[in-house]
């Protein structure tokens, strides 16, 4: 009787142990072990939408405490602005000296594939919405990839209320401080503001000329803080329906004095002033950045100050 109890007991720890040690590691503690729960990939890599229609079990999403020590919820704020989220790792790849890693954020049917990238000493330094699901996906589709030196190019294929295609093309790259700016962009036709990705949207804006500024339906300039009082992050989107020409930009700047600040593009000649009052705002391209724009139109205008989201005001 004793050996038939022991028997059983030791059966039952055994398959006990195997369901245990067969299921995958959840915990992390540091950076190596947060690398170890993802699938290492090499460039080149691409994702779309197709991508994340694959389900992946709950048992593979990180743990509370893995999300919150290692990605900040400023990557997914603009996308899921309430509730819980369920984060899942798709792929690490190592960058110069650094690493992408891809996650996909979801809550309930909506799923979101952003690129983060840690520098190498392991410090999150910014993140890239790649591609995304839900209920209009089929409408606002996107298409990411990144090539061999690690250029990301976004293509969105969007399709309008009044039955138009429009594909916009975005390319980023990585620059020595480890932030995603954009250097190229194409589009065959206009977007309404509502529909337009704007990157920096929840970052802090504290400082008096923090805000949104817009002109007419198709145009704005988002300014956020900087890193200190000196600096301030921008965004610019737009469209000129005169000489159907836009573009975009994305970029630091840095105050001059109180009311003026210009970009200088480490990358090329493109250089910008804005000038700052109290309601609006006035941009002037002073350096040719072609290369973000089309040929036939300059990041030049004047923009009004509009009010902005709840969100927009928090910090990271």
């Amino acid at each position: 009787m004793r050996i038939s109890s022991l028997l059983l007991i030791l059966m039952f720890w055994g398959c006990h142990s195997t369901q245990q040690s067969s299921g995958p590691k959840r915990l992390a503690t540091n950076f190596e072990e947060l690398l170890a729960l993802f699938p290492n990939r090499a460039l080149p890599y691409q994702i779309n939408p197709d991508s994340l229609n694959m389900s992946i079990p709950d048992s593979v999403a990180f743990l509370p405490e893995v999300v919150s020590q290692f990605f900040p919820d400023s990557i997914w704020r603009s996308s899921y602005s309430h509730g819980q989220v369920k984060v899942f790792p798709i792929a690490a790849i190592a960058y110069q000296n650094g690493h992408f890693l891809i996650i996909r954020v979801q809550q309930g049917q909506k799923a979101v594939a952003f690129l983060c990238y840690f520098d190498r000493k392991h410090h999150f330094h910014q993140a890239l919405r790649l591609t995304y699901i839900g209920p209009d996906w089929q409408a606002d589709r996107y298409d990411a990839k990144i090539d061999k030196r690690g250029i990301i190019t976004l293509d969105q294929h969007i399709h309008t209320s009044d039955q138009r295609s429009i594909l916009r093309e975005r390319v980023y790259a990585l620059n020595p401080e480890g932030n995603f700016l954009l250097v190229l962009t194409n589009a065959n036709g206009a977007l309404p503001l509502e529909e337009v990705y704007n990157p920096i949207d929840t970052l802090p804006a504290r400082h008096p000329f923090s805000g949104d500024y817009v002109k007419g339906d198709l145009s704005i300039v988002s300014i956020r803080d900087g890193e200190n009082k000196q600096t301030f992050r921008f965004f610019i989107h737009f469209y000129d329906p005169k000489t159907q020409c836009g573009g975009e930009l994305q970029g630091i700047g840095h105050f001059m004095n109180r009311s003026t600040g210009t970009f200088k593009d480490d990358q090329g000649p493109c250089a910008i002033d804005f000038h700052f009052s109290a309601h609006q705002l006035r941009i002037e391209e002073v350096g040719g950045c072609g290369a973000y724009r089309g040929i036939q139109c300059f990041f030049n205008g004047t923009y009004f100050r509009k009010k902005m989201h709840a969100h927009s005001t928090k910090a990271q």
